[in-house]
């Protein structure tokens, strides 16, 4: 993974995370090799703005971006921002390890169209080269990613009517690596990462500074947040707002909470399961949890003791500096929920997408 390289021309980044129920954002800037927080913001969408992952209420959307840059007291913001979900394809290839950048991007350009399962016109890709391959001293592995053109082109629409600017797309998946690699100081050996949010579950797994497995898996809190939406017969926006302010009526806890719980351990233990097989390691013993998942009540004390493993709340700022007039007892509620946006305010400026 790339990080960013600390020099005094090195500005400030916005990592802007756009789910489908919240946008959450982090302003970041390198200070002597370290991070230091300027800022945060986490506004809810206040309509059904999202179809799946794609964006169908353009304004409400836009209108929450600019609440966000108002928040924050800013103005045409160098910014990242992240996709993920079916539209983004991301493949590890082999290709030969004596290739400079220039033919590397060449090769791939070639290959691609039998790469990516979609007109080349129709996608922005990019590559990243990871290393040499295990057992192939002539192979580099390289990831590939793909994202479709309306995707992306919708959400940097969107952040450039706001006031922002729009540096590079990333992915979520590769905004939780840069954090579970920002995270390694205190876990040398194996660091296991899962990000739950409204839609998607993603699993990050380092072991000596490097990651060894990410996956991306199609689970999440869109249809148990529509259960307590039922239960206590309100709207799943009113559902939203009242959880993250802890006002919701707590009936839900007895009635739905048992019965997510289950699914929720079968998920993670089978998404566990998938990365042991795929490693070769026994389970862990300890795991990380963040998205929106970690609002749950006691969540992590619940699945420690349901599971038999440890489980804790990831805390995106462990090793960053806050300084004094951003933090907020909202900061201290809703940190397991800054951990894409952080991830990418933590990503550097290269070079951009095809």
């Amino acid at each position: 993974m790339k990080f960013t390289v600390f020099t005094p021309k090195t500005k400030p980044l916005l990592g802007v995370d756009i789910g489908t129920t919240f946008i959450k954002a982090v302003l970041l800037a390198p200070i002597d090799q370290r991070w230091e927080c300027r800022g945060f913001a986490c506004e809810l969408i206040p309509t059904q703005a999202f179809a799946e992952r794609d964006i169908v209420k353009f304004d409400s959307v836009a209108n929450t971006l600019k609440k966000i840059m108002l928040k924050l007291n800013l103005k045409q913001q160098p910014t990242i921002i992240s996709v993920s979900g079916t539209s983004v394809i991301s493949k590890v290839i082999q290709m030969p390890i004596d290739l400079d950048e220039l033919h590397l991007e060449e090769q791939i350009e070639i290959e691609a169209d039998s790469l990516i399962p979609y007109p080349l016109d129709e996608v922005y890709w990019d590559f990243e080269t990871l290393g040499a391959t295990p057992n192939q001293t002539d192979k580099a592995d390289v990831l590939l990613t793909a994202a479709h053109r309306q995707l992306v082109d919708n959400r940097i629409t969107l952040v450039r009517e706001a006031g922002m600017l729009p540096k590079i797309v990333d992915t979520e998946l590769d905004a939780l690596e840069n954090l579970a690699l920002a995270q390694r100081h205190q876990h040398n050996d194996e660091y296991v990462m899962i990000h739950i949010g409204n839609e998607l579950m993603h699993i990050v797994v380092t072991q000596n500074n490097t990651v060894v497995y990410s996956k991306e898996h199609q689970f999440g809190l869109h249809n148990f947040m529509q259960d307590i939406a039922l239960t206590l017969q309100l709207d799943t926006q009113a559902v939203l707002q009242e959880l993250t302010a802890g006002t919701l009526d707590t009936q839900w806890q007895q009635q739905v909470l048992p019965i997510f719980h289950a699914q929720l351990q079968q998920h993670i233990l089978r998404a566990l399961q998938l990365m042991q097989n795929l490693l070769n390691n026994a389970l862990p013993m300890s795991v990380c949890l963040c998205g929106g998942v970690a609002m749950l009540p006691n969540i992590a004390e619940s699945l420690s003791t349901e599971m038999g493993m440890s489980f804790a709340l990831v805390d995106p700022f462990a090793h960053i500096t806050i300084q004094p007039d951003v933090m907020s007892e909202q900061l201290s509620t809703i940190k397991p929920l800054l951990c894409v946006a952080t991830g990418l305010a933590m990503r550097s400026v290269q070079h951009g997408a095809h």
